[in-house]
């Protein structure tokens, strides 16, 4: 007696091969080192009120998603 079997359906189509070289978007990446070049800072003061600004904005990102009911993002 001959088996039945079902031949295996793949539901999506394989997708397309990626070259493995990318081009390495250098304009971008000196951007973003003069941004943190200028941003750059050791005086304990700009870098205190950094630190306050982003407690300010975790708790009130937190504080927005409480009342949606949805969990804290920030502990």
């Amino acid at each position: 007696m001959k088996e039945l079997t079902t031949p295996r359906v793949n539901p999506l189509p394989p997708l397309p091969r990626q070259p493995n070289a990318r081009p390495i978007d250098t304009a971008t990446l000196e951007l973003l080192a003069r941004w943190k070049a200028q941003d750059a800072t050791d005086d304990p003061e700009e870098l205190r009120a950094a630190e306050q600004e982003l407690a300010a904005f975790k708790k009130s990102m937190n504080e927005n998603r409480t009342r949606a009911g949805a969990p804290p993002l920030y502990p």
